[in-house]
């Protein structure tokens, strides 16, 4: 059974999150509620430490998706980082880091903001 753990660190119109574990169908919801609190407490630029993220499935990408679309309106962005083998592999399948900044680490990640 997948697991996710998400810890945030919210810095005025930022937020850095790191996720832990597995983006499933069964934990895309968990994620999507996590940054839509995150945006209804002002942020419009949001960091995402996958450095410990095992696996993302299409639904995860989905809510990325539309979370970055929004955000895109907004004049926010989502950025990646320490994206594993795994998980940029999928993300380029389905076109993902075409859409997003990538970044190795959350210091260059903050550096481009």
């Amino acid at each position: 059974m997948a697991n996710i753990k998400i810890s945030e660190k919210p810095d005025g119109d930022r937020t850095i999150m790191q996720v832990a574990g597995e983006i499933d169908a069964k934990t895309a919801p968990e994620l999507k509620v996590k940054l839509e609190l995150a945006i209804g407490n002002g942020a419009v630029k949001i960091v995402l430490d996958f450095s410990s993220l095992t696996y993302i499935s299409s639904a995860g990408i989905g809510v990325l998706n539309s979370i970055q679309k929004f955000l895109k309106d907004k004049s926010g962005e989502i950025i990646l980082c320490g994206l594993t083998k795994e998980v940029k592999d999928t993300m380029d399948l389905m076109y993902f880091t075409k859409k997003v900044k990538v970044f190795a680490n959350v210091e260059g990640a903050l550096a481009s903001l």
